[in-house]
């Protein structure tokens, strides 16, 4: 992979387009309100913010969206990819597929790509795991159900091809925001302060210049909820300041996946 890398390394930008549908699958307690605001300011505030930042520094990104927000916010998704940027699946309605059997994994797979391609008209490669565990079917299905890359495990810090000939790219607790600052009633367990921005912006910055140095792969997640306030876009922004600085090669999955395949990396 190192003749496409060059001396830079390479960077995926992947957002998270969660809306409320993350607080509504945490339980009946979370269906209320007060929680689904915390989800839908994101998607009628904070990804605005992140769009116009991605165009100002021409930057492409990886969309990851819940099938069911079709149902809801399909003007959104469809600015999403007026803009250039890639949309991949996020489960159907942000389910824990733990706790689902391998036919309705599949069901929810096959659902939610049905419906974000029938609204782009573009095929959608690309998963990601909600928050929460898969099973050992899981990547499986998702192949048969015409998923190309997967990036949802930790096990590597360069995509790779899988048993099940996914792409599966990489990414880490570390280099998300939603860890850091997500917070609501009864969560996280034992409700910790919000973490210091500076602090956070430091973990993301020392984790770039790693994958910079070693050639790596630096996956950083965001969702418009959590990293859309005004006063946390700096932090967005000084990360796409950083990756265009070191003349990193920012790369869709679908990217990604396509290089992958065409070097035959194992």
């Amino acid at each position: 992979m190192e003749n496409r890398i060059g001396t830079a390394g390479i960077a995926m930008v992947t957002i998270e387009l969660d809306n409320e549908f993350i607080w509504h699958a945490m339980g009946d307690k979370y269906k209320t309100p007060k929680s689904t605001s915390m989800g839908t300011y994101g998607t009628h505030r904070g990804l605005t913010r992140i769009l116009d930042a991605l165009d100002e520094w021409g930057v492409k990104a990886t969309f990851f969206i819940p099938g069911v927000a079709v149902e809801k916010y399909s003007e959104k998704i469809m600015e999403i990819d007026k803009r250039g940027h890639e949309i991949a699946l996020h489960g159907y309605a942000h389910e824990n597929f733990h706790d689902l059997t391998e036919k309705e994994q599949r069901m929810k797979i096959r659902k939610g790509k049905q419906g974000l391609e029938d609204l782009i008209g573009k095929e959608v490669r690309g998963f990601r795991l909600p928050e929460g565990e898969c099973t050992w079917e899981t990547m499986r299905i998702l192949r048969e159900e015409g998923i190309g890359y997967d990036s949802s495990l930790f096990d590597q810090d360069l995509p790779y091809l899988t048993d099940e000939k996914l792409v599966e790219i990489p990414m880490r607790w570390e280099l998300q925001d939603f860890p850091y600052f997500a917070y609501g009633p009864g969560f996280p367990v034992g409700e910790p302060r919000i973490a210091c921005y500076d602090e956070v912006l430091d973990n993301w910055l020392r984790e770039l210049k790693a994958a910079y140095e070693l050639k790596l792969c630096y996956v950083i997640k965001f969702d418009p909820q959590t990293i859309g306030s005004p006063g946390r876009m700096f932090l967005f922004e000084q990360i796409l300041r950083e990756l265009k600085e070191k003349n990193m090669w920012i790369a869709t999955g679908s990217e990604l996946e396509k290089y992958v395949r065409e070097a035959k990396m194992v």
